[in-house]
Formats: structure tokens, C-alpha cells, sequence
């Protein structure tokens, strides 16, 4: 179990690290345009806590019974659309962010956090038990 965190805590701060390099890249691309890199940075952040708790999810899910393990991937699906629904309105209501790239971003992000999951359950790195 130890080593699963260490793998956990090492892929956190890999993402951590090239989101912000990402990140930091967009806004001196974008350093006229503040409300496009906000929405950039709101996407990014966003979604990189989606990634994070989703792992804390499956290291619950890890020491769950099979038949309780669908109620943890179904209460992170049904968390993150409420946080994201809840992000997407206030950025809508308060306008100090650009929606076309919070939601590209958010988008791009997603797919590549949401493809970095798949692949490390598939490849088995996270929570196999021998």
C-alpha cells in the first residue's frame, strides 16, 4: 500500500508540474488577452483536482469489497460534474473569464487527465494487488 501512495504522490506532482509549465506557457502567449488565460487557468486547475481526487477515490475504492468499488467511480462521476456545472455558472455569472477557453481547455485537459487514468488502470500501476 505504501508503494501505491508513493505512485500516487509521484504522478500527482508530475501532473502538478507539467500543468503549470503548461500553464505558465499560455500565459506569456497570452499576456494581452487576461481573460483568456483565466480561463485557461481555471480549466487547468479544475481539472487537475479532478485528477487528484480522483485517485484519492480509487485508493478508497482499492480497500473496498467488488461490489461497493462502482459506488465510489459513480460518486467521483456524479462529484465532478456538480464542481464543474457549479465552475462553469460562476465564470458565466461573473464574466471575468473567457467561456470559449475555459471550455476548450477544459475539454483538452479533461481528455488528457481522463486518458493518463485509463492508462494507468490498464497498465495496472495503481492499486493491483498481486
Amino acid at each position: 500500500m505504501n508503494q501505491d501512495i508513493s505512485r500516487i504522490r509521484n504522478i500527482a506532482i508530475i501532473s502538478l508540474i507539467a500543468t503549470s509549465g503548461l500553464e505558465a506557457v499560455c500565459f506569456f502567449v497570452l499576456r494581452d488577452n487576461l481573460p483568456g488565460f483565466m480561463g485557461i487557468l481555471i480549466s487547468g486547475l479544475m481539472t487537475l483536482l479532478f485528477f487528484m481526487a480522483t485517485l484519492l477515490v480509487y485508493l478508497k475504492a482499492a480497500k473496498a469489497q467488488p461490489q461497493s468499488k462502482l459506488k465510489y467511480l459513480m460518486f467521483i462521476l456524479f462529484a465532478k460534474m456538480a464542481v464543474a456545472a457549479a465552475v462553469f455558472y460562476g465564470v458565466f455569472s461573473f464574466q471575468f473569464a473567457d467561456m470559449r477557453y475555459l471550455l476548450i481547455s477544459f475539454l483538452i485537459f479533461f481528455t488528457i487527465f481522463l486518458n493518463l487514468e485509463i492508462f494507468l488502470i490498464y497498465k495496472r500501476m495503481l492499486f493491483y494487488k498481486n
